[in-house]
């Protein structure tokens, strides 16, 4: 439909018109000299839409690497901490494994690793709501934008007039919208609006990004609280030593 209008349009502003109405005819060739204009601009906003749409896309995949890139971090470092703690276990000598004292240690060990699979999924499954409602309220806000900007309506001029009876009102209104499309502004939304919305939302993703890493960093914390306790607790109550020789 856009396409047949498009082509309506250009052979509209490659006619000629002429007759004993001269201010009828001026509204034909005012609309004609405006149809260039109002196609070169539907083009250029169309293809605008499609770099910002792709501009909005990319931060949503750079969003998801970049959460799956802290998730990776976060397990490694866990991992290696407990694995430390259990190499530390097994290099004990045989009066301290020989008792229960360091299997506890380790059952305990295993018990909290898990609690921070736990946290780590608390921590990612707000990230995840978060960007929900981050996307659908983007998305709701840029979609009536979008639609103000590439909805350009130019047959409206003659709502309300008439062409012989009111041509001079039809020609205001049509030099109007040429001002409008001069100013790169046809409906009162420019590039800049939809360029703002998407500026606001990758910081609003960059945001989400933080508060994850940010709950992460703390389930983190709490594991290494628990580290310095199994080990003083290797020390303390099992006899344990906290160094052992290469």
């Amino acid at each position: 439909m856009k396409g047949l209008i498009l082509v309506a349009l250009v052979a509209l502003a490659t006619g000629s018109a002429n007759g004993a109405r001269p201010a009828a005819f001026e509204v034909i060739d005012t609309f004609k000299n405006i149809v260039p204009k109002y196609l070169d601009t539907i083009k250029d906003n169309e293809q605008e839409l499609v770099t910002l749409e792709g501009r909005a896309s990319d931060s949503i995949v750079q969003f998801h690497t970049d959460i799956m890139m802290a998730k990776e971090t976060f397990v490694l470092s866990v991992t290696s901490q407990e694995d430390k703690l259990t190499a530390l276990l097994r290099a004990q000598n045989a009066n301290v494994t020989a008792g229960n004292c360091t299997d506890f240690i380790a059952t305990a060990t295993n018990e909290n690793v898990n609690l921070v699979g736990v946290a780590y999924t608390t921590c990612i499954n707000a990230a995840d709501e978060a960007l929900n409602v981050t996307v659908a309220s983007y998305y709701g806000r840029i979609g009536a934008l979008e639609e103000a900007f590439v909805d350009m309506r130019l047959l409206d001029v003659f709502r309300g007039d008439n062409v012989f009876y009111t041509p001079d009102k039809i020609v205001a209104k049509l030099r109007q919208k040429l001002d409008q499309l001069n100013a790169d502004q046809p409906n009162g939304t420019s590039s800049t609006e939809l360029e703002e919305e998407v500026d606001a939302f990758e910081q609003d993703l960059q945001a989400i990004r933080g508060t994850y890493i940010g709950c992460m960093t703390t389930a983190e914390i709490s594991f290494r609280g628990y580290l310095e306790l199994a080990r003083t607790q290797l020390s303390v109550i099992c006899g344990g030593a906290l160094t052992i020789a290469a």
